[in-house]
C-alpha cells in the first residue's frame, strides 16, 4: 500500500516557523517539499495513522533542524533515504512506547511482531516511496510551464494510466494531440526526475540566511 500523498500546509508552516529566526526559510521550504512526503509515507508504513504520521513528520524535521547544520553526508555509510528511514523508525518506536494507547495503534495499523522486527534502514517500500516522491516533485516543477489542460491530460494518461479514449474525450484532444503531449512531457519528466533524484540523494543542509 502506498501512503505518499502528503500536503499538510500547517505542518509545513510549523516546520518553517521553527527555523525562521536562524535559518534560510526558502532553503528549508525546498528541503521540506523534497522529503516530507517520503517521511510521512514511511511513518504510515510503520503503524502510524494520518495524525500520528503527521506528528512524526514534524518530530523528524525538528531532529533535522538540530542536526543538519553540522551534518556531513557520507555516501560510503549508506543512502540518505536510509538515514531518513532510520530517523522515522526510531521516532515511531518512541511513539508506540510512550502511552497506554500503543496496543490500539498497533492493532489498528499493523502487525505488532512485524513492526517490532522491522529494520530502521532502507527496504523495498522505502525505495518505491523514494522514487514516488521524486516523481511528485518533478511533476510539481514542470507544471507551471505547461498548459493546464495539457498537463492534466498528460498526468491522466501517462502517470495515472487512464484509458486513452477517455482522456481524449475529456480534454478534447485528438490521438495525435495526445501523442505529441505525451512524447514531449515524458522526456521532460524523465530529465526532471533524474535531476530531483540527484538532488535528493546528495542533500545539502540549508544554511543560514545570506
Amino acid at each position: 500500500m502506498t501512503y505518499r500523498y502528503f500536503n499538510n500546509e500547517s505542518t509545513r508552516s510549523s516546520v518553517l516557523r521553527a527555523v525562521a529566526d536562524t535559518q534560510n526559510e526558502a532553503a528549508w521550504r525546498r528541503f521540506f517539499d523534497l522529503y516530507a512526503g517520503f517521511i510521512y509515507s514511511i511513518a504510515r508504513s510503520k503503524c502510524m495513522g494520518d495524525t500520528d504520521a503527521d506528528d512524526i513528520v514534524q518530530v523528524v524535521f525538528a531532529d533535522l533542524v538540530r542536526t543538519l547544520p553540522t551534518f556531513k553526508y557520507d555516501r560510503t555509510k549508506g543512502k540518505f533515504r536510509s538515514y531518513l528511514s532510520g530517523l522515522v523508525h526510531w521516532r515511531v518506536m518512541d511513539r508506540l512506547k510512550a502511552g497506554k494507547r500503543d496496543a490500539d495503534i498497533k492493532a489498528a495499523f499493523c502487525d505488532e511482531s512485524k513492526t517490532a522486527a522491522s529494520s530502521p534502514g532502507d527496504d523495498g517500500f522505502a525505495e518505491r516511496e523514494w522514487q514516488a516522491a521524486a516523481l511528485e516533485e518533478a511533476l510539481r516543477r514542470i507544471k507551471p510551464d505547461v498548459r493546464p489542460e495539457h498537463y492534466a491530460a498528460f498526468v491522466a494518461s501517462a502517470v495515472e494510466g487512464q484509458d486513452t479514449e477517455s482522456v481524449m474525450r475529456l480534454y478534447g484532444l485528438t490521438s495525435d494531440n495526445l501523442y505529441q503531449i505525451r512524447k514531449r512531457l515524458t522526456e521532460r519528466l524523465r530529465e526532471t526526475v533524474a535531476a530531483v533524484l540527484a538532488e535528493m540523494d546528495a542533500p545539502d543542509a540549508p544554511g543560514p540566511r545570506p
